[in-house]
């Protein structure tokens, strides 16, 4: 028996099961934007308060073992995500390239595995933005440089929400340059340049 597209029992299951659907989905979609959000808007937060700081307090050092244990873990995992990136871009012009690669060739191990690392990215990006990041400026601007290619990777795979992520991209990317104007480098010359070709493969 064929379907009837005016069956109003049909229309009415569809409507159900669109509801179930953003229930579950549609609240986890946008919790989740949420949170990016109050992320950035934690960073911009840090920042602010980095460049108003005042001179005593740049002296002060605080010994926060667990905050440290934590980032020396984050660094570890971000040293994976760049070489993860860097492998996929091996192929391609750019990142961007290198990822669509990716989902157009159904690489699903190394998609699977883009994946799960960017996620652990983004907790670790979520977890220090609530920490005092203005007594850590220089891990403030390495979170927010890795977080511009974190929300790229976002762009790539979930097109639902490419746009959202592009613009959260830009606006860590205005953060970055203010916050190497407010952050001076103190290494010689040579590692300056080490730390930049570092970064750059992955955004030429």
């Amino acid at each position: 028996m064929l379907n009837n597209p005016e069956d109003p029992y049909l229309e009415l299951e569809s409507e159900e099961l669109f509801l179930e659907w953003y229930k579950i989905e549609g609240v986890r979609n946008i919790t989740e934007l949420s949170r990016q959000v109050r992320t950035l808007l934690n960073y911009k937060t840090e920042t602010i308060k980095y460049r108003f700081r005042s001179n005593e307090n740049t002296s002060i050092k605080q010994t926060n073992t667990k905050f440290f244990n934590l980032k020396q873990k984050f660094e570890s995992l971000a040293l994976r995500f760049i070489i993860l990136l860097r492998s996929i871009k091996e192929t391609a012009r750019t990142l961007e390239e290198g990822i669509q690669s990716l989902l157009f060739h159904s690489e699903k191990s190394r998609l699977k595995m883009l994946e799960e690392i960017t996620d652990q990215i983004f907790v670790q990006i979520h977890y220090f933005s609530e920490e005092n990041l203005h007594d850590h400026p220089v891990f403030l601007r390495l979170l927010v440089k890795l977080t511009q290619e974190a929300c790229l990777v976002k762009k790539c795979i979930i097109t639902q929400s490419s746009k959202f992520f592009e613009e959260l991209g830009k606006n860590y990317f205005n953060l970055e340059k203010e916050l190497n104007i407010l952050i001076p480098y103190k290494k010689p010359e040579e590692k300056i340049m080490k730390e930049k070709q570092h970064y750059e493969v992955l955004t030429s």
